[in-house]
């Protein structure tokens, strides 16, 4: 009888695939709770730019797959729960995946200004989806706005910011001889047209909204009480502006980002009983803003959602430029100011990459969590969740978030074709030059009438190319991944790509 140490044993061996798939389902939180640790290890290692397996089609320089440890992993753990699927025989055909794709993109032709059109579309990760976008015209100044927010923690903060700061902006931007007759009533109409005219309005149509929660306060009400809200923002405006005619687009964009995430910090906190203020502030939302106005684009970024720009060089080539940088802890500049403004911290400011040894950008709408003073902090926070949310050994001198974004301007050249706006779904598949070179390539193909691209619309051709490009297999393995692992795989996605006025462009599509 052989010796039970010479034995070669392996339960995958005498089990099939379903047997594997229940085993695992028994004992799926520690499973999940070990591959979690490991797919964040190599996230924190980032071994993908240590090995990279390269698809064999190495002429497509855009549209090139590339995987890294990360991807091969997921590719492979994908190809087991699939089964003995092929190429040529997909979960999903190819129409039924370009109709998920395609399933909330939109056009939107402008003609005005500088801007030609725009595309948009998103695809979903978490359900709900916590991304938002918002496209609307600043009525006073004909400048157009647009804005892309990634929520996190629940989708209720980047709601809130995707109605209120349009509204915010537009009124920041006024002259201050303009403000009076915004003093006592609102009046959005006057301020904000959407772009999109089966939509709704950017900005809610009711500026004084109402908890959909049945409490004594609605949120009118709090902000009389705490002195929010746009009427309070009018009369702070007077203030800022004393004898100067108007804030540059710059500043108007800083005060409306700073004066927003102030008014949700303070409406978040509780009177008599929770709200639906309360949860917009413990939920949080990165937030990057293009406005066009002339031949200006103004941008305001809080967090790690980003604007590229596409222009097109002499020889033909596409080259990008990164208008915003990434708010995180692999940003040097916002990693010395945190330590510049939290000194004697340095070993726990940054820990693992994330503030606080917890969240990942490092300035975004509401997060009260890092924000409130200590006082308030232990006293509402420790109470509703029955315990410190940061450790109090850690929280010593807040505020450790701000949504005050960094601004700049950009010139338009004659050589800049288009920006894309996106949260950092798309920017954790494809890099800056490579959206870049893919709009590039759908422009060029389109105008050359070629077939390649399966898509009529930018955002739906970069998302495409986000999960798969096109691999279809691998496309339709990506869409069908179970609700319950898909934040494991991919991170929702949002795009707008906004084409501007050039005498390169012909009429299209």
């Amino acid at each position: 009888m052989p010796s039970p140490k010479n034995l070669s044993y392996s339960p995958f061996a005498i089990m099939n695939r379903g047997e594997v798939i229940g085993a695992l389902n028994r004992w799926k939180w520690p499973v999940a709770g070990v591959a979690a640790a490991f797919v964040g290890s190599l996230y924190t290692l980032g071994f993908s730019q240590v090995f990279q397996l390269y698809a064999s089609d190495d002429k497509e320089v855009a549209g090139t797959s590339s995987y890294g440890v990360k991807g091969l992993l997921k590719k492979l753990i994908h190809d087991f729960i699939q089964g003995g699927k092929s190429p040529d025989n997909p979960p999903l055909s190819p129409s039924e995946a370009s109709m998920i794709i395609r399933k909330n993109e939109k056009r939107v032709d402008v003609n005005s200004g500088v801007v030609y059109y725009y595309d948009t579309n998103n695809l979903a990760s978490n359900n709900p989806m916590e991304d938002r976008n918002t496209e609307c015209r600043i009525i006073k100044n004909n400048g157009f706005l647009f804005s892309v927010f990634d929520g996190h923690g629940g989708w209720q903060c980047a709601e809130a910011v995707k109605n209120r700061l349009p509204l915010y902006i537009a009124l920041s931007l006024l002259e201050k001889s303009e403000l009076g007759r915004f003093e006592k009533k609102i009046i959005k109409d006057l301020l904000l047209a959407s772009l999109y005219s089966n939509g709704s309005t950017s900005a809610s149509s009711n500026t004084n909204e109402t908890s959909s929660l049945t409490t004594d306060y609605t949120l009118s009400k709090k902000q009389d009480i705490f002195h929010t809200g746009p009427k309070y923002l009018v009369q702070s405006l007077k203030d800022v502006l004393n004898g100067d005619d108007k804030l540059t687009a710059e500043e108007s964009l800083s005060l409306a980002y700073s004066q927003l995430d102030d008014d949700i910090s303070a409406e978040a906190i509780p009177l008599k009983m929770l709200d639906d203020s309360f949860v917009i502030g413990a939920t949080g939302a990165c937030a990057v803003s293009a406005y066009v106005e002339g031949d200006s684009i103004y941008l305001a970024n809080s967090g790690d959602c980003r604007v590229v720009l596409g222009s097109k060089a002499q020889s033909g080539s596409w080259v990008a430029q990164q208008l915003t940088e990434d708010q995180n802890s692999k940003n040097e500049k916002e990693y010395r100011r945190l330590l510049k403004e939290h000194p004697g911290e340095e070993g726990t400011v940054i820990k693992n990459g994330r503030l606080l040894g917890q969240l990942q950008p490092l300035r975004a709408f509401g997060d009260i969590q890092y924000k409130w003073d200590q006082v308030t902090h232990s006293h509402i926070l420790t109470q509703i969740y029955g315990g410190p949310i940061v450790p109090p050994h850690l929280y010593k001198t807040p505020p450790y978030l701000t949504a005050k974004p960094v601004t700049t301007k950009h010139q338009i050249q004659k050589q800049d074709k288009f920006i894309i706006l996106a949260s950092d779904g798309l920017w954790d598949s494809l890099s800056s030059q490579q959206a870049v070179e893919l709009v590039g390539q759908f422009l060029d193909s389109s105008k050359k009438n070629i077939g390649e691209i399966l898509e009529k619309n930018a955002a739906t051709h970069l998302i495409r190319h986000a999960i798969g490009g096109n691999d279809h297999h691998f496309v339709a393995q990506m869409l069908l991944v179970p609700e319950q692992y898909r934040r494991m795989w991919r991170d929702d996605i949002t795009v707008t790509v906004v084409f501007l006025k050039s005498d390169d462009f012909n009429s299209k599509l």
